[in-house]
């Protein structure tokens, strides 16, 4: 503060010079004010903005049209979530159903055209947004030999798959990093064909999971990452022996990250879409209780569930913030495959976790097949509205919230209107 002392009016300095120095020292003061209120604003502009709660579990709540990914405008009612300080480890998850690319079961008719080179093409820049990108191979990959469970029956009556070891090199370059070998056609050329399809793997660098004491190790972004892959067939790590299950994925808790677990399991066909709360028999076979073993699953150190099986689409749910999606339908499944109607239409899951393996958010991304085969991506997104309501039907508390585009969000997320619609016109959030 700048004080001003009284100055007589006879002193000889004079009045005229007094009037010049008050009007010299206001000028300092007032510069000295400014100066330091300048300071104060800097200061505060410094000083880090309080963090805004994210608005949604999910990517995109897009308007209808806009490509899944866009920027999101959901908000949500659930409360203590995280920060997105806390998303910068998140790990995503690509993974899809079944794949068997062709056969040449019971002769090479059953090939792609231009040897299934390009099959793959329209779908890989998805699979690629994945750090791990998982499926279930449907049939060995395996040169000649001959198949055990066909031996003595008529053309047409069995169903085995011999997928070329060439068209290996096909799953490596549409960015599958690991692959499920257990299910009910991964022995249709007998141990020998699941050998092959092993080294096949190991040949493109593709981890695998299938009979007992096979589990794929990952590391992803400097985390150790675990994928066991379940069936109900002997060999295989069986879901239907729950103690056992369990103990494996405790096992495998204790040495990695984060725990992925896929099953094979469920009966099969659009008349069996919905998740069973029991065991589910299947011509005969024990298909299992896959809500029992996918919450057991979770409950032994899984932080992921993926099923396969059915060949259709099946309802995804949160379980204790694990995501379980309970059948990711045909996906790529050249040849012999009733692709008629729910059978044809499948999906890429992407799903992003927390380094904890909480789910965060993820994505949808429609997939269609047309008979004989051969994935490509469905802009009428029909598999988005069957699998929001298999979802809210099956798991009305707990299951995953479906935006009008397939983007996913936890339980209680709120889905609004479009915020540009026009007038009059039908808003495309979702009822």
């Amino acid at each position: 503060m700048v004080r001003l002392e009284p100055v007589c009016s006879n002193d000889s300095f004079g009045a005229e010079n007094l009037k010049k120095v008050q009007k010299l020292l206001a000028f300092l003061a007032l510069t000295a004010f400014m100066g330091a209120l300048q300071s104060s604003a800097q200061t505060a502009a410094s000083e880090p903005a309080p963090q805004r709660a994210p608005q949604t579990a999910g990517p995109a709540l897009g308007l209808k049209g806009l490509s899944p990914g866009a920027v999101s405008s959901a908000s949500t009612v659930n409360e203590g979530k995280p920060s997105d300080e806390s998303h910068r480890g998140e790990i995503v998850i690509s993974a899809v159903g079944d794949v068997m690319l062709g056969t040449t079961f019971p002769d090479a008719s059953g090939l792609p055209p231009r040897d299934g080179a390009d099959l793959l093409d329209e779908v890989t820049p998805i699979l690629k947004h994945g750090d791990v990108v998982f499926g279930n191979l449907e049939g060995p990959m395996v040169e000649g030999g001959i198949s055990p469970k066909c031996r003595g029956k008529r053309e047409g009556t069995c169903y085995a798959f011999r997928v070329p070891t060439r068209y290996g090199v096909y799953l490596k370059s549409a960015g599958f990093t690991v692959m499920g070998l257990a299910n009910n056609h991964a022995l249709d050329f007998g141990p020998e064909g699941r050998e092959s399809s092993r080294h096949v793997l190991d040949k493109q660098g593709i981890a695998h999971s299938g009979e007992i004491g096979d589990i794929a190790h990952l590391t992803v972004k400097g985390r150790k990452i675990d994928v066991i892959a379940f069936a109900t067939y002997p060999g295989a790590y069986n879901l239907l022996d729950l103690n056992a299950a369990v103990e494996t994925i405790r096992h495998a808790r204790r040495e990695a990250d984060l725990v992925i677990v896929s099953f094979h399991g469920g009966a099969e066909g659009t008349t069996h879409q919905h998740v069973a709360p029991a065991d589910e028999k299947f011509l005969g076979e024990d298909r299992g209780d896959v809500r029992r073993f996918a919450h057991a699953a979770v409950d032994a150190g899984a932080q992921l569930v993926l099923g396969s099986g059915p060949h259709v689409v099946r309802a995804m749910e949160i379980y204790h913030g694990k995501l379980i999606a309970y059948s990711l339908g045909n996906f790529a499944t050249y040849g012999p495959f009733n692709l008629s109607g729910e059978n044809g239409i499948s999906l890429v899951l992407e799903a992003h976790l927390l380094p904890d393996g909480n789910f965060l958010r993820g994505q949808v991304y429609a997939v269609k097949q047309e008979k004989p085969g051969g994935p490509r991506l469905d802009p009428t997104q029909r598999i988005v509205p069957i699998l929001r309501s298999l979802t809210r039907t099956d798991f009305p508390g707990t299951g995953v919230v479906i935006g009008p585009n397939g983007e996913l969000s936890l339980p209680g997320t709120v889905i609004p209107a479009c915020n540009n619609a026009q007038p009059g016109a039908k808003p495309c959030g979702v009822p």
